[in-house]
């Protein structure tokens, strides 16, 4: 563990869930949901404080989102030996990536290396997390990674099955994806790809090196309404508690505008 090298964790969770709430009446980011007990974004992002180089934190959220987002991450906001930074994401995932590796750059003499890591993924290991860390100390990056088992087919423009592909060298990828921060860094600051789908592409695209490590079948990403038990449950009652929520923050705001105004009044 001793020679864990130093590493910032950027967690992604600034997107919609429009695909999550495609089958809802509400819109509930899926990060905001529990399994067992804990949110989904505690569950993605607890692991990687138990790993000994973490030396900060940086969470991506919805613009306007915060205070749920910090609901979410239950105590783990209440860590203080490390930089831990909320901030609003952008439009897209690569604008949201760069936003949080530009956030980090006050803490650069102290970080070798970044994981980047959806919000998402709850299932992700300690071992897991320190496996990628280990491959991309030695080579710049590392991303786990898992060979397509299933036949793959390429659909027309119909929507129509029209051929086969080869899947003999073909994986699917997972997070996190951990690379060097400086390198990541300067790759993000020079790409325009907005319309990234991870990391990976835009390292490559900046000449960057990717090594794949064995990565987990567990560690999927919650995508779909079914992809939580009780989440129709979950959701009525999250509904419920936010808007009780604003109904008494408005009630708090309009008491404070009251007393200012009569303190106004008196002067």
């Amino acid at each position: 563990m001793s020679n864990i090298p130093r590493f910032a964790a950027i967690i992604t969770a600034a997107g919609s869930s429009e695909r999550f709430n495609k089958n809802s009446e509400y819109s509930v980011k899926k990060e905001y949901l529990k399994i067992d007990g804990h949110t989904v974004l505690y569950r993605a992002a607890e692991p990687f404080f138990e790993i000994p180089g973490l030396s900060a934190i940086c969470v991506t959220c919805k613009k306007g989102s915060e205070d749920e987002t910090v609901i979410a991450l239950e105590d783990l906001v209440n860590v203080n030996t490390i930089p831990f930074l909320i901030i609003d994401g952008g439009d897209t995932r690569k604008e949201s990536v760069t936003k949080a590796l530009n956030a980090l750059s006050p803490f650069k003499d102290m970080i070798d290396l970044v994981a980047i890591h959806d919000g998402a993924r709850p299932f992700v290991s300690p071992d897991l997390i320190i496996k990628t860390l280990a491959t991309a100390s030695t080579f710049g990056s590392a991303v786990p990674a898992i060979r397509i088992n299933d036949s793959v087919k390429r659909l027309g423009s119909d929507g129509l099955i029209k051929e086969s592909v080869d899947r003999t060298n073909l994986v699917s990828v997972q997070t996190p994806q951990v690379f060097n921060y400086a390198a990541i860094l300067e790759a993000h600051n020079k790409s325009n790809n907005t319309n990234a789908t991870d990391d990976i592409e835009i390292f490559l695209e900046n000449g960057g090196v990717c090594v794949p490590v064995q990565g987990s079948a567990e560690n999927k990403k919650i995508t779909y309404f079914s992809d939580i038990e009780n989440a129709k449950e979950q959701i009525e009652e999250y509904v419920k508690e936010r808007e009780q929520g604003r109904k008494s923050a408005a009630a708090s705001r309009r008491m404070r505008e009251l007393l200012y105004k009569e303190e106004g009044d008196e002067n």
